[in-house]
């Protein structure tokens, strides 16, 4: 059976992640495997995947908390001077302003949303659900 990230949560499930494909997000070079959306609240929890220079251009905010663990790579808030690398964690305060972020070398982490991700649809997404 194909994974449904959007299934309501009534008891328990499981995914091999391996088993999923990276699906490719407007922005160049970013990816994920959404692996569970609330779509009452927004929340979500994915695997995302930059290449290698790819990034999120612009400052930005959250319409909730973030909160990320990086599994591989080098990632850096270019603004704040933050590099995440294997085995950090990242907590990011709704409505605080950060970014723009680079991937210095092929970089994947799990997010956490616990709500809906952006305010308004941001300028670096050409559709509304990439930025869900």
């Amino acid at each position: 059976m194909k994974h449904d990230p959007n299934q309501k949560l009534e008891t328990e499930f499981t995914v091999n992640t391996n088993d999923m494909g990276w699906e490719a997000k407007s922005l160049e070079g970013l990816y994920d495997k959404m692996l569970f959306r609330n779509e009452e609240t927004g929340a979500t929890i994915a695997l995302i995947k930059f290449e290698k220079g790819a990034g999120i251009p612009t400052l930005h905010e959250h319409a909730s908390n973030q909160f990320m663990f990086m599994l591989s790579g080098k990632y850096q808030y270019t603004t704040s001077g933050i590099t995440l690398e294997k085995g950090d964690f990242y907590a990011n305060a709704m409505g605080h302003f950060h970014g723009p972020a680079i991937a210095l070398e092929e970089t994947i982490f799990l997010e956490v949303y616990d709500g809906p991700h952006y305010p308004s649809r941001p300028d670096f997404y050409d559709n509304d659900e990439d930025a869900k």
